[in-house]
């Protein structure tokens, strides 16, 4: 989960202005921004339930806690089989699916009703593009830490479209913050060895990664947020989303391949 800060630029520009006068100190009422609803929810091809959180977005200034959003009427239509799961919350913001089962080429909707306010978004799951090896190899420029390699094979696709690859990784059971996206669109149909993430890696340290499928328009969401936690600005723009409504966050349904290994 990654929290959201709302920025208020408005606030920012009058203090800046404030300070570049210095004639005299003006006491500025920092009033808070309206807080925004934040989804994030998972269709994949392995074994559910899925899940689907729902918390509300903080300003800059707070703790790192995101409010829970208890309540709401969460409903995931798996439109390729007809089939209508309506969601359980099992902990507050936790939704869980019963009865719909990912797979791969099937259009999924999410619908959500949080105190009347409504987010629906689309994704389709792409088809499975499998971890072939996952290895590790010498830093080539003397750093004194491996890298982390993954190799699959891209499929060869024809036509203006790509494949998009988002990578989540472990270290001893800890999840990565790197957020790791790739798209095909310069090595189509070839087999792609490309270090990735690693940093830090030691021996004997317990490596996961997963390598998911994901569609265009989770991966312009996870391009976007990398983009705006590497901006150097006092009002980082977020991230774009495959929701509607007003929402942050996202909706994805995706494949997901694992490979673990231990670093000699």
């Amino acid at each position: 989960m990654r929290s959201y800060k709302i920025l208020n630029l408005a606030l920012l520009i009058l203090l800046l202005a404030t300070f570049s006068a210095c004639k005299k100190v003006i006491n500025v009422n920092l009033n808070s921004t309206s807080p925004r609803y934040v989804v994030e929810g998972n269709v994949t091809n392995q074994a559910g339930p899925y899940l689907v959180t729902i918390t509300k977005s903080i300003n800059f200034d707070q703790d790192n806690v995101w409010p829970t959003v208890s309540g709401a009427i969460v409903v995931i239509n798996d439109v390729t089989a007809g089939q209508v799961d309506t969601l359980t919350e099992i902990t507050p913001g936790n939704y869980n699916t019963h009865i719909i089962t990912g797979t791969p080429g099937h259009k999924y909707q999410l619908y959500v009703n949080a105190a009347n306010n409504v987010f629906t978004a689309t994704s389709t799951m792409p088809a499975v593009v499998a971890l072939d090896s996952l290895y590790t190899q010498a830093s080539p420029f003397g750093g004194k830490h491996p890298q982390l390699v993954p190799l699959y094979t891209d499929p060869v696709l024809v036509g203006v479209n790509y494949h998009y690859y988002h990578f989540t990784e472990y270290k001893n059971d800890t999840e990565s913050s790197d957020i790791i996206v790739r798209n095909d669109e310069l090595v189509n149909g070839q087999v792609i060895k490309q270090p990735i993430g690693g940093d830090g890696l030691n021996t004997g340290d317990s490596v996961a990664l997963y390598l998911e499928c994901i569609d265009s328009g989770v991966y312009q969401y996870y391009s976007t947020l990398n983009q705006t936690e590497n901006q150097n600005s006092a009002s980082p723009s977020n991230p774009l989303t495959n929701l509607m409504g007003g929402a942050l966050g996202y909706f994805s349904a995706h494949t997901s391949s694992l490979k673990t290994l231990i670093v000699q």
